[in-house]
């Protein structure tokens, strides 16, 4: 092929090998949780388990399953290569099937038989804790506790044995102790551990006495430290020093805002909601000079901000509550613009923007899509310094095989699925949709529409299987959104960067943010509100395959549509665009030439 029509960007030999990948980690994880739940029932009933005479067999299922597999995989590998297709690919494409089974039955066998998780099971118990907090604190939904946290173990001990351990655990607690909790600190807990009711955490670590609005110099609740409630053992690294007074900060300069304003704003720029936020009392131990961002403002109206959630929700606008790539592409675009004016060598560009998109990513609320989003902006930016055109599709498939291998738990998150979802469909199917788009809008109108419907229908059958309902309002309302979605970012980032530095201008971005997000607040609660939002869909996989059908259909409807209007396969062979007529040019035309009839009339 001549080298001038090659278009890399069309490379998808990464694809599948991602997309089986994904799967085999599925499918080790099902046949992992089904083992362990029939031979745990044979152990409870006494008839066995893991040290019974059948504990030998789970080494001879999974070999038998994984034999079978394989043979099925090959046969269909031989088939397709006598006709024609690439061996190379087939053989990569069963590497990764087993090297996901083999990578997430051994993540799940070490979730699995972790000294914490085979101590849960067993029933509730009190437990002293040592570990470090991994995320920011939030609110609790549960009535019997106040905050909560995401945690990981070092070491547990339930008064009988003393073990090392590397569970994820969400702690809870209430009253003073959740002031006394900060990102990246270590702690030691005493508290009731057990299994988790719901959510993606496995163990939940409630802390004794949490309740007790007292707290002396012994630690929290009045208790001695290492003994009951909450010990701070190690303090918090600078780093997250810095970063937690920052978002105290910025949180800080919402507090003049309106609901809407306290709740979106801080949800559009870091992915926070206002609701969700725990304040910093000022005598925090991180020495955090801001002090409580809550003090002396009233509280969020609770039952408005559940009402907010569910308008954003049925209206197809919830991912504007949380941080996805668009910020990660808006920093980007504008360090490119501002490195084009000052005529800086795009090696410089390139660090730059990975620097910048690494500190707003630490900024962020930890999610799943905020690293894939980092990771492909850093993919971006090294195909920048070594003067290379950036691979969309390359790249995220590079990027799901990685973080998939690193982390096999992703690929039953499913805020990582929607949000390579998202990306995947609108790098297959926004520039096809926006061509036959704008054979009659605008093409501006026509690139938003296409993005927005793409992204649309990749992810529609994964929010089936989260809640089985259609928002069918969903493309006007992100329509009607876009226009003031990069401004409220821009302006929301910028009172985070100065808010710890200067809180005037900090609460001015604030305000400035505030106006765009009024527009998102109307568009959802004129759009959501009410059961005509949505409509009830089938539930489960199959509501999502019925889904995945229509959509084909509808996907090889535009597809004949788009070959019917475009112009013969001869012309493509040519360079540059083919110019033909269309509806909206003779409209135009028209237009223009009736205006001009009427002018040159002689009344």
């Amino acid at each position: 092929m001549d080298g001038r029509l090659e278009r890399g960007g069309d490379d998808r030999r990464l694809l599948p090998v991602a997309i089986v990948l994904w799967t085999s980690c599925l499918a080790a994880h099902e046949a992992f949780s089904r083992c362990m739940a029939l031979f745990a029932g044979r152990n409870d009933s006494g008839e066995g388990g893991f040290d019974g005479e059948n504990g030998s067999a789970i080494p001879v299922i999974v070999v038998c399953v994984v034999t079978i597999a394989v043979l099925l995989v090959w046969i269909v590998a031989e088939r397709c290569a006598r006709r024609g297709i690439g061996r190379m690919l087939i053989v990569v494409c069963v590497g990764a099937f087993l090297l996901g089974v083999v990578t997430t039955w051994a993540a799940e066998s070490a979730v699995w038989f972790d000294p914490a998780m085979v101590r849960a099971r067993d029933g509730t118990t009190r437990v002293t804790a040592r570990l470090r907090v991994v995320e920011p604190v939030e609110t609790s939904s549960m009535r019997d506790v106040d905050c909560q946290a995401e945690t990981r173990l070092v070491a547990m001990d339930d008064g009988v044995v003393s073990t090392w351990s590397h569970a994820q655990v969400r702690l809870l607690a209430s009253g003073a102790d959740c002031g006394r909790l900060h990102r990246g600190a270590g702690y030691q807990v005493s508290g009731e551990l057990r299994e988790a009711e719901l959510g993606v955490t496995p163990l939940w670590l409630t802390v004794s006495g949490a309740d007790d609005e007292t707290m002396g110099d012994t630690g929290a609740s009045g208790a001695k430290p290492g003994v009951s409630g909450i010990d701070m053992t190690e303090r918090q690294p600078l780093f997250d020093r810095w970063r937690e007074r920052m978002q105290e900060s910025f949180f800080h300069a919402t507090d003049g805002l309106d609901d809407s304003g306290r709740i979106l704003v801080p949800g559009l720029t870091m992915g926070f909601l206002g609701q969700d936020h725990v304040g910093i009392p000022e005598s925090n131990p991180a020495g955090d000079s801001a002090g409580d961002s809550t003090a002396g403002s009233a509280p969020i109206d609770e039952t408005y901000a559940s009402r907010l959630e569910d308008c954003f929700r049925r209206a197809g606008i919830m991912h504007l509550m949380a941080v996805s790539g668009g910020h990660f592409v808006i920093v980007a675009a504008l360090i490119r613009r501002i490195g084009a004016h000052l005529l800086m060598p795009r090696q410089a560009v390139a660090c730059l923007i990975v620097v910048s998109t690494t500190l707003m990513a630490a900024l962020m609320a930890p999610g799943d899509s905020v690293t894939r989003a980092l990771a492909m902006g850093w993919l971006s930016a090294a195909a920048l310094f070594v003067g290379r055109r950036a691979q969309a599709l390359s790249a995220l498939c590079v990027i799901v095989i990685v973080m998939l291998l690193t982390n096999p738990a992703l690929a039953w998150s499913f805020g990582f699925a929607l949000s390579c979802a998202a990306v995947l469909g609108i790098i297959l199917m926004a520039q096809p949709m926006a061509d036959v788009m704008a054979l009659l809008l605008p093409d501006a109108l026509a690139d938003a529409l296409a993005m927005t419907v793409a992204a649309q229908m990749a992810t529609l059958p994964i929010q089936m299987l989260m809640e089985p309902q259609l928002p069918i309002w969903s493309v006007p309302a992100n329509i009607l959104v876009t226009p003031v979605v990069a401004f409220s970012t821009m302006t929301g980032l910028a009172g985070l960067a100065v808010a710890w530095m200067n809180m005037d201008v900090g609460r001015l971005c604030a305000w400035l943010s505030s106006w765009g997000t009024r527009i998102m607040e109307q568009v959802a609660v004129r759009l959501g509100d009410g059961s005509q939002a949505t409509i009830p869909w089938m539930e489960g996989v199959t509501g999502a395959l019925a889904l995945v059908v229509l959509e084909a259909s509808a996907i090889v409807g535009i597809r004949l549509a788009y070959r019917w209007i475009s112009p013969s396969p001869g012309a493509h062979m040519l360079l540059g665009d083919p110019f033909t007529s269309n509806p909206r040019n003779r409209l135009r035309l028209w237009w223009q030439d009736t205006h001009s009839m009427i002018r040159k009339l002689t009344w």
